[in-house]
């Protein structure tokens, strides 16, 4: 039995029917009016960040986005989902407008949605019970008639919690800050739609896709106006809310003046009186009429409070006499929300309260140092729709003063937190919502600098990105506030990400200006010793492939270092591009075009193809061409003469601007032509460098590299090579020149490319002649590791015949210590032991001897344990009594190196001449570290 006024299954016998019976009749009312949760979830479409079909798992789930981004929409989803189907889960739909000023938790608005005869702690123990926890969702928190602080949310989360009760909260971003000491919480984020869900969505209201992402909100007004016969889309958010509005009063006045030309009631049988005409005059006078009123309640609604219009206010703008009050609410200009009305969208409601703020007074309440109590964080829409409004009244010149106030709020020192906090957010809404954003340009470099400044941990948050995207710039300045940017990237490098995307989306278009990055050697905070020209060359780099003659150019343009070194890379890794871009340039009417085409047509050309080596000779017969610009005419020649079609009717005029000093015509491009015409190659390198300019180390060099001109290539002949015949004419007049002439043979005899007449045609017959420093700078290059290299070995050998000069043996000495760990150990003893044989004996020879092996074996680990392991089967050098103590040493123990520098230090003992040295018996190897 029930005593009526309970549904059956309440009370004591509360069971779950009667709970879903229960939280279905309160949805069927809920958000706003019967049937609306239908409505809302029809609208939804699958977006990657919103709830997706999930049951919050979670004791409290927050569902954040900005006013229009679809909260509500993704709730209604939910509770469809939730309450369909074969295994319905409890769920209430509460709205911040459904609290009380009483309410010091969330429990009594939940009593009052379930009816208050049936208590939520029982009907939470049945859902538990059960199985399926109740959900209640809590739409809009900011409706509350008071602020929902911290302390509030502290209160309530515990006691839901406690029973079992589940809560998702869709609220503004400003709203949510988690309460100290709650849980876990699951947090989701709501940005505007794009991709394949804004083209869905875009289908779904009748609407064009838009070219950027967009709210949900958007085109669902946009389809609204679409759908009345307004085609000419709107440009901007407070044009489209305008436009909507306007159509809603419009529909409202229609079904008003309907209301007034109906009839009265008339005695039956009479016959019926006359319908007014409703006529266009009438139906626009009372569409302004409903506009005015509707702009009053904005104002009222300004006033204590939420931002709700009261019942009497209602009553007394939009009375039920007439069709007033029932016109504005089918038309959804308002809908009941708690004690009072609302408009049903955030967006319309923040549009429509901002243009009757005085924006003055509030910015000056807002930004006062001290504080002053202002209004609530979720409030800002309407002081951001204020700012709005000056910008569409009066243009972004308008708006300019305004942004700078808040500028400065945002960067005196002295500000405090809560004003910082309003100033950094109004300003970031207001710059995002300037019809003219490039008339702010000082004020967006000064805030692209400030945040470079401070790096990837700055104070100013909401300028990520996103926020920079949004902004309609001009291509040139988007990408010079984007160089600034960069330098506040943190390690995911998000404004970096972002120019990388746009040169993917548009990279010839974006190059020019990527390319000007180049000049910009500013560090990156996060990036020690990093600078923005390294990460705009390496993301060029990394990217050429996009668009590889577009690059060429605008690195051309650039006429910057790192461009140039940038073109130099891609001689070598995209040589076809290099080639294509040389000739283009050179056929440019613009004269540096052509030095480019010089400089970068030399270093592509050892690495271009066929058909690149083909535009390279159609380069250089037209940089030849140009008759008045002669200093490129050496770069031409130059070209000419790498090319083997080409090499010979062109090789005379490079070998004279090569003795002119020509800087383009250099060694090691007549180097090439030395297998096909060496007799004049090697008389135009001799002449040169019988000038007293001459510099011997490039022709050298290019000589030690070039394939042998007898014998064929990388062969060894009999008979001096003629470039070793002319090394040897060098170095016979210039003893000075012997350092490179050495190196030279050196490098022959690593190429194996050296004959055994080599050293006589370089040193003369007999080479203990020539001066100390020329023996000295053979004996140095011979003395380095010669595996698989005999002839080296040999040439030493045959240097050593007659040496006994300490000026060169001593050297060679330490060269040979140097380089004992990478020679053979027998072949670094033999040398060792010769050396110590020649050294001369008188004047404190020996002496010195000895020092200098000990001091060698103290630089070098591997020289110590050579001396400390001489084999006691071989002879070792004579030494003294600190060579002597160096090897005793390690057979007690010491490390070879150790006992060296022990050596050293320790006094001398006089020995007879003559001792030889006394071998030290074999032992474990050191470890030969200092």
């Amino acid at each position: 039995m029930t005593d009526g006024r309970q549904p059956a299954g309440t009370g004591s016998a509360l069971d779950l029917g009667a709970v879903l019976r229960l939280t279905a009749r309160q949805l069927a009312g809920a958000a706003a009016g019967p049937g609306r949760i239908a409505e809302l979830a029809a609208d939804r479409v699958d977006r990657p960040d919103g709830l997706a079909g999930e049951e919050p798992g979670t004791a409290l789930t927050v569902l954040v986005g900005e006013p229009g981004s679809g909260r509500s929409t993704e709730l209604a989803a939910l509770v469809v989902r939730r309450t369909g189907g074969a295994r319905p889960l409890p769920t209430l739909w509460l709205r911040g407008a459904d609290l009380r000023p009483g309410d010091a938790t969330l429990l009594p608005a939940v009593r009052r949605a379930l009816g208050d005869a049936v208590p939520p702690p029982a009907v939470a123990a049945v859902c538990a019970a059960a199985g399926r926890p109740l959900l209640v969702l809590l739409d809009g928190p900011e409706e509350a008639p008071a602020v929902l602080d911290p302390a509030w949310w502290a209160a309530a989360l515990p006691e839901l919690t406690g029973l079992g009760v589940r809560l998702l909260v869709a609220c503004r971003p400003e709203s949510w800050e988690p309460p100290p000491g709650v849980g876990p919480v699951r947090l989701h984020r709501l940005g505007p739609l794009h991709g394949e869900a804004l083209d869905r969505a875009a289908r779904r209201y009748g609407v064009p896709v838009p070219t950027a992402a967009a709210d949900p909100l958007r085109l669902r007004l946009a389809g609204d106006l679409r759908a009345a016969g307004i085609t000419q889309q709107p440009c901007d958010q407070a044009e489209l809310v305008s436009g909507w509005v306007d159509l809603r009063c419009l529909r409202a006045a229609q079904r008003i003046a309907e209301e007034t030309a109906r009839p009265a009631s008339h005695r039956k049988g009479a016959p019926a009186p006359a319908t007014a005409a409703v006529t266009p005059g009438l139906v626009r006078r009372l569409a302004a009429a409903v506009a005015g009123r509707l702009h009053t309640a904005a104002r009222r609604m300004l006033g204590p409070g939420q931002g709700a219009l009261s019942r009497a206010d209602f009553a007394e703008l939009f009375p039920v006499g007439g069709g007033w009050a029932r016109a504005v609410l089918a038309e959804r200009l308002l809908v009941p929300a708690g004690d009072g009305y609302r408009p049903a969208h955030e967006t319309v409601s923040d549009w429509l309260q901002g243009r009757q703020l005085d924006l003055d007074a509030a910015l000056g309440r807002l930004l006062a140092a001290p504080p002053r109590p202002g209004l609530p964080h979720h409030r800002i829409g309407v002081v951001a729709a204020a700012l709005g409004a000056v910008g569409d009244r009066g243009g972004a010149a308008a708006l300019e003063p305004w942004l700078r106030r808040l500028w400065r709020a945002v960067t005196d020192p002295a500000a405090g937190p809560e004003a910082r906090w309003w100033a950094t957010r109004l300003l970031r809404a207001a710059l995002a919502g300037s019809p003219a954003p490039t008339a702010h340009r000082a004020l967006l470099t000064a805030l692209a600098e400030r945040l470079a400044a401070d790096g990837p941990h700055s104070a100013l948050t909401g300028f990520g990105p996103d926020f920079w995207a949004g902004l309609a710039l001009p291509d040139p300045l988007r990408w010079e506030l984007l160089g600034v940017l960069v330098r506040a990237d943190g390690p995911e490098q998000a404004h970096l990400q972002q120019a990388a995307a746009r040169l993917r989306a548009d990279g010839p278009a974006a190059l020019p200006h990527l390319c000007r990055w180049l000049a910009d050697g500013r560090g990156l905070p996060a990036r020690p010793g990093v600078t923005v020209a390294d990460l705009v060359q390496d993301l060029l780099y990394a990217h050429r492939a996009l668009a590889i003659d577009e690059l060429t150019e605008a690195l051309v343009a650039a006429a910057h270092p790192r461009a140039d070194a940038l073109l130099t890379v891609l001689a070598v890794e995209e040589p076809s591009a290099l080639c294509r871009a040389v000739d283009r340039w050179s056929h440019d009417p613009r004269p540096e075009r052509h030095v480019a085409a010089a400089v970068h047509g030399l270093r592509t050309a050892p690495y271009a193809g066929r058909t690149g080596r083909e535009l390279l000779r159609f380069t250089a017969l037209t940089l030849l061409a140009r008759e008045g610009e002669p200093q490129l005419h050496g770069a031409a020649l130059a070209l000419l003469v790498r090319d083997p079609l080409t090499r010979s009717a062109h090789l005379m005029a490079a070998l004279a601007a090569y003795a002119a000093d020509d800087p383009f015509v250099t060694p090691e491009v007549l180097g090439l032509a030395l297998a096909s015409h060496p007799a004049a190659v090697l008389t135009a390198f001799e002449a040169r460098l019988a000038r007293p300019d001459g510099v011997p180390g490039p022709v050298l060099r290019v000589l030690a590299e070039a394939a042998p001109l007898l014998g064929g290539a990388n062969a060894a002949s009999a008979l001096p090579d003629p470039a070793t015949r002319l090394a040897g004419r060098l170095l016979h007049g210039h003893p000075e020149w012997a350092e490179p002439v050495a190196e030279y043979l050196s490098r022959r005899l690593t190429r194996q490319c050296a004959g055994p007449g080599d050293l006589t045609a370089l040193l003369g017959a007999a080479p203990g002649l020539r001066p100390p420093a020329v023996r000295r700078a053979f004996a140095l290059v011979l003395a380095q590791p010669a595996a698989g290299q005999p002839l080296r070995r040999a040439f030493l050998d045959r240097l050593l015949a007659s040496e006994r000069d300490p000026a060169v043996l001593g050297p060679l000495l330490r060269r040979v210590a140097q380089h004992a760990d990478r020679e053979q150990p027998e072949r670094s003893r033999a040398v060792v032991r010769r050396i110590a044989d020649l050294w001369p004996r008188e004047d404190g020879g020996a002496a010195g001897l000895d020092a200098l092996l000990v001091r060698c074996a103290g630089h070098s680990a591997g020289f110590a344990r050579l001396l400390a392991e001489w084999p006691l089967d071989a002879r070792p050098p004579a030494g003294g009594p600190r060579l002597r103590r160096m090897r005793a040493l390690p057979a007690r123990g010491r490390d070879p190196q150790y006992a060296a520098a022990e050596a050293e230090r320790a006094p001398v003992v006089a020995l007879p001449l003559g001792s030889g040295g006394v071998p030290v018996p074999g032992r474990l190897r050191a470890h030969g570290t200092l």
